[in-house]
């Protein structure tokens, strides 16, 4: 054995179970000191040290002194690389089980990876409030600055948005960047990807004008510095900042940009999700094509029943629906409308649930079948009622306005436009006005 391969197994180890040198010292056997000696190839552990360490390590003197991997660590790696592999192929229970079992049993070194697949897995599944402690563990456990701090801080930023709590994921989020910024760290791809969900927060808030400033940056810094993933997903997060500030071309150049740079990685579900923003960018645009529009939402519905959650595949079938019914096939709206409402858990955000009860309701009152209509509008109203003010949530009263107007329900109507007002952060007068 080299001493310096003995180090780097070692110090690999320790680093991937998130623990310090300083708690690996064993008064009488091993100092910090030595520790970082063995670890840089400075100097050869004991055989009653390599023990001990093995023992910490969870794995065995001769794996630490060769790199030969006992036969139960190899059985572990065939168990996670499966997991893993129907992680991306839509089958999250299955691989939920996996990752669990390996957590319960499998050697230590492999616990991270394992908790890391079973967030990935729950937060596939829907069940965002637990992969967001999960995330929130492994964020604890990763050293501050590093790469791997940064991508678990991204996580739980993306968790914490779509449970609507923008609060905390601002915070979180500022918090992690001053970080970067006090230890002097260089930008990466994943600090970068750390700033653009950050922006992505901002977006969802209604703060455009803060997501907009910080996404200037990001592109100039990405653009000299980023992977083809870091660059589009900072192009993504401008183009739907410039939709929403009502700059159509500008946003839809970005997403043309977006697209182009996701298209040379192998993140699908990205490009899956990109692709259901861009039938948005279609549907809402001056003029509108929803005939493109459907294209590109077909192609995307396809991609995210294989790997998305169940909000993304919902979100693109509201879209589905809002297609039809402008191309006049009601038939076909009902049924992506239906769908996106059957698809979203118990535990979904209150927004996904609105946007579905709405899309249903916007197809009932296209087929005129006013019953429905109001039956599914009115769920709509309960279920944002509950929902953290926001940008969607402002989006999504204005939309169930328009429709209560639609249906000559001015009354419905008024309530739902002040709803959107209150939303936004705009006071309503506790008296009616008067001329003076």
């Amino acid at each position: 054995m080299t001493d310096e391969a003995v180090g780097k197994r070692i110090r690999e180890l320790r680093q991937e179970q998130g623990l310090l040198q300083a708690e690996l010292v064993k008064p009488g056997l091993l100092s910090a000191g030595y520790l970082s000696l063995i670890e840089s190839g400075r100097r050869r552990p004991s055989p009653d040290v390599l023990r001990y360490l093995a023992e910490r390590l969870g794995t065995t003197p001769d794996h630490l002194a060769t790199g030969r991997q006992p036969d139960l660590w190899q059985e572990t790696e065939r168990r996670l690389s499966f997991a893993e592999l129907a992680l991306e192929h839509a089958t999250a229970e299955a691989a939920l089980s996996e990752f669990e079992e390996v957590s319960r049993s499998g050697p230590p070194p492999y616990h991270p990876r394992a908790e890391l697949g079973r967030a990935r897995a729950l937060e596939l599944l829907g069940r965002t409030e637990q992969a967001f402690a999960a995330y929130e563990a492994l964020w604890k456990a990763a050293e501050p600055g590093t790469a791997l701090w940064a991508e678990r801080a991204t996580d739980l930023l993306r968790c914490s948005r779509d449970l609507g709590d923008y609060g905390y994921a601002a915070d979180l989020g500022e918090r992690a960047m001053a970080t970067f910024e006090d230890l002097g760290v260089e930008w990466s791809d994943s600090s970068v990807r750390l700033g653009v969900t950050l922006a992505g927060v901002y977006i969802h808030r209604g703060d455009l004008v803060r997501a907009a400033r910080l996404l200037r940056r990001l592109i100039e810094i990405s653009d000299s510095t980023g992977s083809p993933l870091a660059r589009g997903s900072a192009y993504w997060n401008a183009a739907v900042t410039a939709h929403y500030q009502g700059r159509g071309a500008d946003a839809k150049a970005f997403a043309d940009r977006a697209l182009a740079l996701f298209g040379e990685t192998d993140h699908q579900r990205n490009l899956a999700v990109l692709r259901t923003f861009y039938g948005e960018l279609l549907l809402d645009g001056e003029p509108a094509d929803p005939g493109q529009a459907r294209e590109f939402l077909l192609d995307a519905h396809e991609r995210l029943t294989q790997l998305a959650s169940p909000a993304e595949i919902s979100e693109c079938e509201t879209y589905l629906a809002r297609a039809a019914v402008r191309l006049g096939d009601l038939d076909e709206a009902l049924h992506w409308a239906q769908a996106a409402r059957s698809r979203l858990t118990a535990d979904a955000a209150p927004t996904a649930e609105a946007e579905a009860a709405i899309a249903l309701g916007m197809v009932h009152l296209a087929a005129d079948d006013a019953r429905q209509a109001a039956a599914a509008l009115a769920e709509g109203e309960r279920v944002l009622e509950r929902a953290t003010p926001g940008r969607a949530v402002v989006s999504l009263w204005n939309r169930l306005a328009d429709l209560h107007e639609e249906r000559g329900d001015t009354t419905a109507a008024l309530r739902a436009y002040r709803q959107a007002m209150t939303a936004a952060g705009y006071r309503q007068p506790s008296h009616p006005l008067t001329r003076v």
